[in-house]
């Protein structure tokens, strides 16, 4: 095992990775096949998965593998399930997921062939980061270790339709530590940005209340009100002993009756999977899902 600053394999921490002996035996045999221009890279290309695929031990793991080439820089491809339900399968503390029948987590974590066979491809949002070498300082040392510019910049590409598009440029050194809500929220707002309105069915001023739980000093409750605008929506809260967190600004996506409404702002913590509410009508009232604590999170409350 080498400690090294691997930025862009799942977080920007300082991360264990078994995979730098094999890059080495691969870089020589790959040179003649590396290309300048990131453009033209299929992230896909299985000389790219040479290392296999793994877990990352991070707090919401997903499939990924990594490659570097002191020519062409370091990638990553991360699978992050488009359901909270897919990606959860690979989270240890799942009864029913990948490790559930595990007697040794950190090898099960380096099955590059049995990780591979379980991911379905069409279930995934496929992100490649890239960080091409000009941004790279090599230290030496036969471990290979490397450390970004500091004006370093790494690249996120969606895979999508089967061809690669660009959503998003950060400097590397300021990648979030959740790095899978950060690229939850890039593909996000790549996908809705070209929405088509959806009809004027929630359109409107919602509101709701729900108590959480007793206090010392009486019942906690939110208040919601949801001011809703074809796609546009944007949540105002009013709370009594409870954290004031996740207003602002929301999309929301009319599908199978209901209308899926996920958070777009800028606080990564309020970035989710799934969408963070769902209303729906019936007749002439609307019903939300989604609100309050555990004991209303996923009941149909009517809505004033």
């Amino acid at each position: 095992m080498n400690k090294i600053f691997f930025i862009i394999i799942a977080i920007v921490t300082l991360q264990s990775c078994n995979g730098q002996e094999k890059n080495k035996s691969q870089n020589s045999k790959t040179t003649e096949i590396i290309v300048q221009d990131h453009n033209t890279i299929n992230f896909l290309d299985a000389k790219f998965q040479a290392t296999g695929f793994f877990i990352p031990d991070i707090s919401n793991p997903y499939p990924t593998y990594t490659y570097s080439d002191k020519k062409m820089g370091v990638l990553s491809v991360d699978f992050i399930g488009k359901r909270d339900e897919t990606q959860y399968f690979w989270n240890p503390n799942n009864s029913k997921g990948y490790f559930s029948k595990s007697t040794n987590p950190e090898n099960d974590s380096q099955n590059s062939k049995a990780i591979k066979k379980l991911i379905k491809e069409n279930d995934y949002y496929i992100v490649a980061t890239y960080l091409p070498s000009k941004f790279i300082t090599y230290t030496g040392g036969e471990d290979g270790e490397f450390e970004p510019k500091q004006n370093a910049k790494t690249t996120f590409y969606l895979y999508e339709d089967r061809k690669w598009k660009q959503i998003g440029e950060i400097e590397t050194l300021k990648i979030p530590e959740d790095l899978l809500a950060f690229e939850t929220n890039l593909i996000q707002k790549e996908l809705f940005k070209n929405l088509k309105n959806n009809s004027s069915t929630y359109d409107g001023t919602h509101s709701i209340s729900v108590e959480t739980e007793a206090t010392t000093t009486g019942m906690a409750s939110i208040s919601y009100k949801f001011d809703i605008k074809k796609n546009n929506a944007i949540l105002s809260l009013n709370t009594y002993k409870e954290s004031n967190l996740c207003e602002g600004k929301y999309i929301g996506i009319e599908k199978d009756n209901q209308l899926e409404i996920y958070y777009s702002g800028d606080q990564l913590n309020c970035v989710s999977i799934d969408p963070k509410f769902l209303i729906k009508k019936d007749k002439t009232q609307f019903y939300i899902k989604g609100i309050g604590g555990e004991a209303t999170n996923n009941e149909w409350i009517m809505m004033q």
